[in-house]
């Protein structure tokens, strides 16, 4: 009898013991499945700029009242050098708040990094008061390393960095270069028309897409 109520009482302890034990795998694999359907478990790939501090827009005029947070985080080119050496897919663009087509740009940058879900890495090329040249940031030889091959020559055939310049990268590599506007946009003081907008729109969300 004793060895009866023994084996009674362990099946009823035991048993909400194996439930919760099952109802604990069922929600990791959830968690696990959500996870690879959201990209997060993507080859262990982060956005290295996530969960820095942010930077402050408002001194962009388009951006002193627009909607939404900013998903720019402050970088340099040392950083972005140290980025691509370690393979890792982020996104980087070169503009400061007096540039008239950075200013154009922006907030459609920044909505399309939102809606991809990615930060993007900002080199504020005025960032020092003694600053001249986009060419004067610190470290200017790793950015010509790093995106040499694509920046244009000035009246001296040296290489200079011409803003708003935006690089996609994918483990260590550039797939895509969004630079200027649009070609067609000569004026920045010109508002962009809804044909420019939508144009616009869909490079940017076609470059973020390389990215995956």
């Amino acid at each position: 009898m004793h060895h009866e109520s023994m084996t009674s009482k362990r099946s009823h302890t035991t048993a909400p013991a194996l439930h919760i034990a099952a109802a604990l795998c069922f929600a990791l694999l959830i968690i696990g499945a959500a996870a690879g359907l959201c990209g997060c478990g993507d080859a262990g790939e982060t956005d290295p700029f996530a969960g820095r501090e942010t930077a402050d827009l408002s001194v962009y005029d388009s951006m002193a009242d627009h909607d939404g947070e900013s998903r720019l985080v402050l970088t340099d080119a040392a950083e972005v050098s140290k980025l691509m050496e370690q393979g890792k897919t982020f996104v980087v663009f070169a503009g400061f708040a007096e540039c008239d087509y950075c200013d154009l740009l922006l907030p459609y940058l920044n909505d399309a990094a939102a809606e991809a879900g990615r930060y993007v890495g900002y080199i504020d090329t005025r960032a020092d008061p003694e600053w001249m040249t986009n060419n004067d940031i610190d470290d200017f030889d790793l950015f010509t390393a790093c995106f040499g091959e694509y920046l244009d020559t000035d009246d001296r055939g040296e290489k200079h960095l011409y803003t708003p310049d935006t690089y996609f990268v994918k483990d260590g590599q550039v797939v895509a270069r969004h630079n200027g506007v649009l070609e067609d946009v000569d004026d920045p003081e010109k508002p962009l028309t809804e044909g420019q907008q939508e144009e616009l729109r869909q490079q940017l969300a076609e470059e973020f897409a390389a990215l995956k």
